[in-house]
């Protein structure tokens, strides 16, 4: 049986330091270890150009080296993705594009050559059938996306071209066998292989990278135990796609949904609740906030695009739109006071330096501060409960 396995890695923003070094001490170089102990094995790897940065700022240089050594020896294949992990079907077309540009343009920076994406990691698998389109039109060859977006649950197939995208493929992610190594459900390689019960000759797997060894202190090396076993050849996807001749393909059209989507949800028509659920206060008025930034800095683009000030606005606003302040705000049971303020003050930000800027009239400003305001007393009294 082939194992196609995507490790996704990101940290937000301006994430701590110390929390870096220590996710990077119990996982990132855990992993890469791992596969430099074993030439045969591979995955493929999405690695956002937020994360990129910080190794560099925070003096982890070699984990960039160990991931640019790696994919030149084909253990390693790198996928384009969002710089900052925006949820892109909640966005305008021209973020998701500008999103895309400055994540390549990052890891071009640090991998070089090697960094030829041909596959695209969407942010919390959060699939819509416009983002796939704009992914087509980028060039992009092929997207992994949850089980959960298949609408007939019986079709078998190695092989999924997107109904109306030509020559672009999605591959389905196995959602038991990828979430175990999240959940702690298994002690030992014999676990997983006792879980695994296919009638398919290849496993596809999606994961946080940082459940080995992060979420889950012993998860890093009951990986390297499924790898010592030798029951499963590891290749990454596009050597998967590249060397199968006779391809079963089947034309699909995908649910929109993301990797953590619940029936109920679907049903109920919110695809992406963890990140905008319209029954969450919080979440309504994060997108408020959201959509006043977009518009603020759209509505002054046109003007001031030349001066440093508007581009200094620009990058905050990249930055501000990053998908872990709605995740944070779920309360199912994600709930974080500190991760949702800092998102609300960075949109704010934005807003305050088109402001003092004079960029734009006060009462934008004035607007985003009652919102922020909300947001805030809103935190406040749901953390007391």
């Amino acid at each position: 049986m082939f194992w196609l396995n995507l490790l996704h890695i990101y940290q937000p923003p301006e994430q701590k330091k110390e929390i870096i070094e220590k996710i990077t001490k119990q996982s990132y170089s855990q992993i890469f270890d791992i596969l430099k102990k074993h030439l045969t094995e591979k995955i493929t790897l999405n690695i956002n150009g937020s994360l990129t940065e910080q190794f560099d700022k925070y003096g982890l240089q070699n984990i960039i080296d160990d991931i640019k050594k790696l994919a030149e020896r084909g253990q390693i294949e790198l996928t384009g993705s969002a710089k900052y992990h925006l949820i892109l079907p909640l966005i305008p077309e021209q973020e998701i594009i500008r999103q895309i540009e400055l994540n390549d343009e990052t890891n071009k920076k640090y991998f070089g050559k090697i960094y030829q994406p041909k596959g695209f990691f969407i942010p919390e698998l959060a699939y819509s059938k416009r983002v796939a389109k704009i992914l087509k039109k980028l060039g992009y060859q092929w997207i992994i996306l949850d089980e959960m977006a298949i609408p007939q649950k019986n079709i078998q197939s190695d092989f999924y071209q997107i109904d109306g995208l030509k020559d672009f493929y999605v591959f389905f992610r196995n959602r038991k066998m990828s979430d175990v190594f999240f959940t702690g459900r298994i002690k030992s390689a014999n676990d997983f292989f006792e879980m695994l019960k296919t009638k398919n000759n290849v496993l596809v797997t999606a994961l946080d990278g940082e459940n080995l060894g992060h979420h889950q202190l012993k998860m890093a090396e009951i990986w390297q135990e499924i790898l010592d076993c030798k029951k499963l050849q590891t290749m990454t996807i596009s050597e998967y796609l590249d060397c199968r001749a006779n391809k079963n393909i089947k034309i699909i059209e995908p649910l929109e949904c993301n990797w953590a989507s619940k029936e109920v949800d679907l049903k109920n028509g919110i695809p992406f609740a963890y990140w905008n659920n319209p029954n969450n206060a919080i979440h309504q008025l994060q997108w408020e906030l959201s959509r006043l930034a977009i518009k603020v800095v759209y509505q002054i683009k046109q003007k001031y695009s030349a001066t440093l000030k508007y581009q200094n606005i620009r990058k905050e606003l990249d930055q501000a739109l990053f998908s872990c302040q709605y995740w944070w705000a779920t309360r199912d049971p994600n709930w974080s006071p500190w991760m949702i303020k800092k998102g609300a003050e960075k949109l704010l930000k934005v807003i305050q330096m088109a402001s003092d800027a004079q960029f734009i009239d006060l009462f934008f400003l004035q607007n985003a501060k009652k919102i922020y305001d909300k947001i805030i007393f809103i935190v406040k009294e749901w953390d007391k409960k």
